[in-house]
């Protein structure tokens, strides 16, 4: 058989409806097939708690009053 004589033949049967929806049923199958192996969960991240805001320090009063040298009576 010749190539000339082959090519009507393949064509024939690339046209035919059985083998066209086989070939879209298979292209779904293998799709579906790869997004089932490749799936995968997205981790939620981690949320960040903010350390709690110090308190502000409060002020101290000095125990002892400062006595200034140069005002001193002598």
């Amino acid at each position: 058989m010749k190539m000339s004589e082959m090519i009507p033949i393949i064509f024939k049967v690339l046209k035919d409806p059985k083998v066209i929806g086989t070939t879209i049923a298979m292209i779904l199958v293998i799709t579906f097939a790869n997004f089932i192996v490749n799936y995968s969960k997205k981790h939620k991240a981690p949320k960040i708690k903010k350390p709690a805001a110090a308190p502000a320090p409060e002020k101290q009063e000095p125990s002892e009053p400062r006595v200034d040298m140069s005002e001193k009576d002598a």
